[in-house]
């Protein structure tokens, strides 16, 4: 029997096995990537000879692909990779490009690399509990996540925002006569975001909104009135 490569990469997940033909198939493919991306680089962008790289690249990645699927581990490519290509991961010439190739190298280190995330929480709505000095009380707004933001429901000012919240969670801050940290935006835009690439379950985002909410209940409380008698 042929030796395989079992290796596990550094997350510890194990890699497709390959056999001899296939490790050398994977060292061809690299070095030529490798010289194509040196030659994107010069001046002169490589030309011809670039040109032949890549078709010789992209034949040693179609050669790999189709002993991979012969053994059961088809090479999986981000979606987009398959539409941007507008041709079968298995055809003779979808290979014959850079990314594509990235993918495959991806994959074999780790067959989920290429996998899209999971959005777990579309459609979740969840609470934004904020302190108000004007009620001396805690005031619950509602957020619903959406695929390209937040919406604030359930308000006299309520709408779909961005994924930092705005418009309408700073307009009903402003009705309401809450101060919010400055920094609210970015790291409410960066929490969304998180949730998509993190696969993160409702309960995870809840609690990251909490942490934001007690941050603005923080600044509302601390913010020195205009008027120092009240």
């Amino acid at each position: 029997m042929e030796p395989q490569s079992r290796k596990k990469n550094k997350a510890g997940k194990a890699r497709i096995p390959l056999d001899q033909t296939e490790i050398q198939l994977r060292r061809k493919i690299r070095a030529k990537l490798a010289k194509i991306m040196q030659m994107l680089e010069e001046p002169d962008r490589g030309g011809s000879a670039r040109i032949k790289l890549i078709d010789e690249m992209g034949t040693a990645a179609h050669e790999l692909h189709l002993s991979l699927e012969r053994k059961g581990y088809p090479p999986v490519h981000h979606e987009y990779m398959i539409s941007n290509r507008g041709m079968p991961a298995n055809d003779p010439g979808f290979y014959k490009h850079l990314h594509p190739v990235e993918d495959l190298l991806a994959f074999l280190d780790n067959p989920l690399a290429n996998v899209e995330p999971e959005d777990r929480t579309i459609g979740d709505v969840f609470e934004f509990a904020v302190y108000s000095r004007r009620l001396r009380r805690k005031d619950k707004y509602k957020l619903k996540r959406i695929e390209f933001g937040w919406e604030v429901i359930g308000r006299v000012i309520e709408g779909q925002c961005d994924k930092g919240g705005r418009p309408f969670l700073y307009e009903n801050f402003q009705q309401d006569s809450i101060q919010y940290p400055s920094g609210l935006y970015g790291r409410l835009d960066s929490l969304w975001k998180r949730a998509f690439d993190d696969e993160m379950s409702h309960d995870e985002v809840q609690q990251a909104l909490n942490k934001l909410a007690n941050w603005v209940s923080l600044t509302e409380r601390n913010t020195p009135r205009e008027d120092a008698r009240t």
